[in-house]
């Protein structure tokens, strides 16, 4: 019984602003069950009244009956309404906290995989009501056999006492049963999990899958996985069977052995026929109540697999959790320093004694060999990953010293995939700043207003990953509209014109070369042609850096930027 207790506490745990909506759900079912137990009642009365030739006494057992069923149906609406909300409250409040839990702990994937993730946010909160549901049912089931027992004790202590009997022995083989099935079930989960997670993967990645013609590759990978998914699936389907099959036909031949007694004690005038009729609805109900207490408890220890899985996600905390300051000082002006910064990740030196300052104004160009700490850079900046020593500082503050809301709205970038959600370009846009002049003019800026306005619904247009609307360079434009919606004052562009064609590279060198005016531009980028619209240049190899300073300068003394900047052909424009 623990186990149904941890489910339902942690449910409480996850979302309690409906306690008093529970309460009601519990008065309802209650009232609910209560009446259902009254009917045989008025059906033992009007047989004890036709046994008997009194006519007119029917009537009375016959306004019972309907009495019996307004109660039992008005509850049972209410009991319903009671559901309804909580469904709407769990689904809207649950997916809220679960995306937003997501949202800020970039690094949870490396813990919880993404296909576990999106089968929690999109499946298992669905259940959420139903551990309600299914608590309350149980609850009440076990009331109903309380006072069904109570009933039968009060007409006869040897049928009370079998039938007792006869429900523990179900108890105990069903009870038994639901451990066995919840294992496996939880079993099947773990694979369905890792099944999703490949899908995503492909889903993402389809183009290379296709093209590399990986399926069949991925097929033999995924058939292991399915084939342990299939072995738990078994093992749950025999403690099915048994549950619905074997279980139940001990039980009847019980049932079957009572009704022989209860026909001995009616012949032999130890019973009334309408207390026979009586005992038997009731036996029969013992049968139901206890079918449904353990269906639901049964059902409990399923949705507590997705109860757990739920809470992971919402307790989850990175083993380095930052606290960042409290400074709400919007008005900064873009100087970037970092001095004598170390970091490691799992006692790695990524970044050794790293030294540089950066100004409004000018673009600066981190550049170096794949894994030389460029992303590692990018990543202190934004926040995700905490220096080991050293300091990293804007406008002479720590970062850390920042609230989220200020460095955020003040420190902002653009990736390498351009990443728009599958919405109209107004929405995208309308995700930073909603003012539609404000997104003209953002539009204008890059150079992505006229085509926009040429497509048939114009902003309203919506973007699909299959639609091919946009080219990659295309998007990554959009994508940069909607970073200048942001008013951030410091601007990352990291390998942004990587996956685009050299016309797109071009407009993008020319936007940055305007952005300059009124932003500090930080850019990574392997592109020689990017490097060369750089004022100021940041050469790093193996996470020291080796040379920083004017573009020109640093071309003469550096062997490195000269190898980077010469690998290809590049012509946007003279070197400084």
């Amino acid at each position: 019984m623990k186990r149904y207790f941890v489910t339902f506490k942690n449910l409480l745990q996850i979302a309690n602003k409906k306690n008093f909506v529970i309460i009601q759900m519990f008065i309802s079912s209650g009232l609910n069950n209560i009446s259902s137990l009254l009917p045989p009642i008025a059906t033992a009365g009007i047989i004890a009244m036709i046994t008997s030739n009194n006519f007119n006494g029917i009537w009375f057992y016959v306004i019972l009956y309907l009495m019996f069923y307004v109660m039992y149906f008005g509850s049972l609406h209410w009991n319903y309404y009671t559901y309804t909300v909580l469904a709407d409250y769990y689904h809207l409040e649950v997916q809220k906290l679960l995306f937003e839990k997501v949202a800020n702990n970039d690094v949870i994937f490396e813990k919880i995989s993404k296909g576990k993730i999106i089968e929690t946010c999109s499946d298992d909160i669905r259940y959420l009501v139903d551990v309600v549901d299914c608590v309350v049912k149980a609850s009440m089931s076990i009331f109903k056999l309380l006072i069904i027992f109570l009933i039968f004790m009060h007409y006869n202590i040897i049928v009370a006492t079998v039938v007792l009997l006869l429900d523990i022995i179900y108890l105990k083989l069903m009870n038994e049963n639901s451990r066995g099935v919840s294992k496996f079930y939880e079993g099947t989960r773990k694979y369905e999990d890792k099944i999703m997670d490949i899908l995503n993967q492909m889903l993402i990645n389809l183009k290379q899958v296709k093209t590399l013609n990986m399926m069949p590759r991925l097929n033999i990978n995924l058939d292991k996985t399915r084939k342990k998914w299939s072995e738990q699936y078994k093992n749950k389907r025999i403690y099915m069977t048994t549950r619905y099959c074997l279980i139940p036909f001990i039980v009847y031949i019980g049932k079957i052995l009572l009704y022989i007694f209860l026909a001995y004690l009616v012949i032999n005038g130890k019973m009334t026929l309408d207390k026979l009729v009586l005992l038997i609805s009731y036996f029969e109900m013992t049968i139901t109540c206890t079918d449904s207490m353990l269906d639901n408890l049964l059902n409990l220890s399923n949705y507590g697999v997705r109860v757990s899985r739920i809470k992971t996600i919402l307790d989850y905390t990175p083993q380095k959790s930052f606290d960042f300051g409290d400074i709400d000082n919007d008005y900064i002006n873009g100087v970037v320093e970092f001095k004598n910064v170390y970091f490691s990740i799992k006692n790695k030196l990524i970044l050794n004694k790293v030294s540089f300052k950066i100004y409004p104004n000018e673009i600066n160009a981190i550049v170096g060999h794949s894994g030389s700490g460029k992303t590692s850079i990018v990543n202190l900046l934004y926040r995700l990953n905490h220096i080991k020593s050293g300091e990293i500082l804007i406008d002479d503050e720590s970062i850390y010293n920042y609230s989220n809301d200020v460095y955020f709205s003040n420190v902002s970038g653009v990736y390498q995939k351009p990443f728009i959600f599958e919405m109209s370009i107004r929405d995208n846009l309308s995700l930073i700043d909603p003012n539609v002049k404000n997104q003209v003019e953002a539009c204008k800026r890059v150079g992505i207003h006229d085509f926009i306005e040429e497509l048939p619904r114009g902003y309203n247009t919506v973007i699909a990953d299959d639609a091919h609307l946009l080219s990659e360079g295309q998007k990554q434009l959009l994508v940069i509209a909607r970073t200048l919606l942001s008013k951030a004052e410091i601007l990352i562009f990291d390998e942004v014109t990587s996956n685009i064609d050299p016309d797109n590279t071009k407009k993008i060198a020319d936007i940055l070369l305007d952005l300059k005016n009124d932003h500090t531009i930080i850019m990574i980028t392997h592109k020689p042609e990017m490097m060369m619209i750089a004022d100021r240049i940041i050469v790093i190899d193996n996470g020291s850096i080796v040379a920083k300073g004017l573009n020109g300068d640093v071309y003469t003394k550096c062997e490195l930027y000269r190898d980077l900047r010469n690998r290809t052909f590049a012509s946007i424009s003279d070197n400084n």
